[in-house]
């Protein structure tokens, strides 16, 4: 038998479009392999002919209006080799991605997209015309929040559901070893995190047991150690009757914890163990 909320949610089974989604005509996507469509049509070549072109479109959409020096672009993406050679890739790799972004400039016409000054500051104007899976991730979160001040817990649960299927293929997985997006990659896998736990918490109080079951499993392929997403599904298992399999959940996540880290579970698990174990107990020794 499904709840009322979860009645409420099942014409909302898709993800929200974020701002100005429909209208733009370029989107680019960092959850999954990185991607550029113009129009609806990809943008490059099926391998960007300079990768370097690349990581630094991926650079700018992540930092949209803010100035970055001539200096500061050659240490991230040239950091090895001599500062007048570095500054003559940047040029190149400049006037490549202004041609792709738009292929009808004449050589003097200024880009409408990559900007820079006789100061040597580079930066990106993206106004109406982009769209980015991580500028919807960030509406959805703003959304998220005022849905809980106006305590709609349906319009709650949907945008955090949002984020999550946004963010589950993983930011830039390409660039998984890649330092210079690993602080936007923490950035993003917390924010992934913290939708998967809301979603936890929400879905726990609505007796939605399979959706928690879901959430939390999920979370622990983020985050194994995630002490909250361990207990949701403990107690899930608990809630449900099966205090034997939430007592075998227990003892592994805690065999986990020590082995691996060589810490014992917090108070929350250890409280809930002791209610599993009471209510064993009372189940085996009626009182009379």
């Amino acid at each position: 038998m499904r709840t009322i909320l979860e009645q409420q949610m099942t014409v909302q089974q898709h993800i929200i479009p974020g701002p100005l989604e429909q209208g733009a005509g370029y989107k680019a996507y960092f959850f999954g392999p990185f991607r550029v469509t113009r129009d609806a049509q990809p943008l490059g070549d099926p391998v960007w002919r300079r990768n370097k072109a690349k990581a630094l479109l991926k650079w700018f959409l992540l930092h949209p209006g803010k100035m970055f020096s001539t200096d500061q672009l050659t240490s991230l993406f040239w950091p090895n080799i001599v500062r007048t050679a570095a500054g003559r890739n940047l040029h190149v790799t400049v006037n490549c991605l202004r041609h792709l972004l738009e292929p009808n400039l004449s050589p003097r016409q200024e880009s409408q997209f990559i900007r820079h000054n006789k100061h040597h500051f580079y930066w990106f104007e993206s106004a109406e015309d982009w769209w980015t899976d991580i500028l919807a991730v960030y509406h959805h979160q703003t959304a998220a929040r005022l849905a809980e001040q106006g305590n709609d817990t349906v319009q709650v649960i949907e945008h955090y559901r949002s984020i999550v299927e946004y963010c589950s293929p993983g930011f830039l997985p390409e660039d998984a070893y890649e330092d210079t997006f690993a602080a936007h990659r923490r950035h993003f896998d917390s924010i992934y995190i913290q939708s998967l736990e809301s979603l936890i918490h929400l879905c726990s109080q609505a007796g939605m047991f399979d959706k928690v079951l879901a959430y939390a499993h999920q979370a622990l392929l983020v985050n194994p150690y995630s002490e909250l997403a361990a207990r949701a599904i403990i107690d899930t298992f608990f809630q449900q009757g099966n205090i034997t399999g939430a007592l075998r959940k227990m003892n592994d996540f805690q065999q986990f914890l020590q082995e691996d880290l060589g810490v014992e579970p917090g108070e929350e698990m250890l409280l809930l163990r002791k209610k599993m174990i009471g209510s064993q107990a009372t189940m085996r020794y009626p009182e009379s």
